[in-house]
């Protein structure tokens, strides 16, 4: 029994640290730079990006770089295609219900004087990946031009090629 209880918190603390470095990477690159996508560009230019064909099922066929995100805790890509306001962060593996915690930590309020609000949350069964969650919060001000749109899709089935997406885009307001 203390055998299986400390493989259970090992096993606990693990997913909690890989949830972690995702939130981490996510906020530190796609949070903090989403109104300056070419500053956080021009920060990643010296690092090695993935070649072309390993690149594109991240940038979903678009022009891009994406990067291998270094950690210990798990296997990380972050994407930017060209000319578009957002940036994504993949995780290889990643618990569906700790990433959704911290993401919420991160994106479920606004800084004053943006307000945010939840705009989909939705989950449907796919054979490949298991139950497949989607949750979007946008922040926005009254009669804003522009308006800030975080995603979040995660995967729970372990043989999913990937677990966790989170995603930050800046996008034009609806008329």
């Amino acid at each position: 029994v203390t055998a299986l209880c400390a493989s259970t918190n090992v096993g606990a603390q693990e997913a909690s640290q890989q949830a972690d470095s995702f939130a981490n990477i996510y906020a530190s690159t796609c949070l903090k730079h989403l109104s300056s996508l070419d500053v956080l560009r021009g920060k990643l230019a010296s690092m090695t990006s993935l070649p072309a064909e390993k690149a594109s099922p991240f940038l979903q066929g678009q022009q891009g770089k994406a990067w291998p995100v270094p950690d210990k805790h798990g296997l990380f890509v972050l994407a930017i295609p060209d000319g578009k306001n957002l940036c994504t962060v993949f995780a290889r593996r990643v618990s569906g219900p700790e990433a959704v915690t911290r993401f919420q930590r991160l994106v479920a309020s606004a800084p004053a004087p943006l307000t945010s609000r939840q705009v989909a949350n939705t989950s449907t069964n796919t054979q490949r990946n298991g139950l497949a969650s989607t949750l979007s919060y946008e922040w926005s001000t009254v009669g804003a031009d522009r308006r800030l749109l975080f995603t979040l899709t995660t995967a729970d089935s372990p043989s999913a090629d990937i677990q966790g997406m989170a995603s930050a885009a800046s996008v034009q307001s609806p008329r």
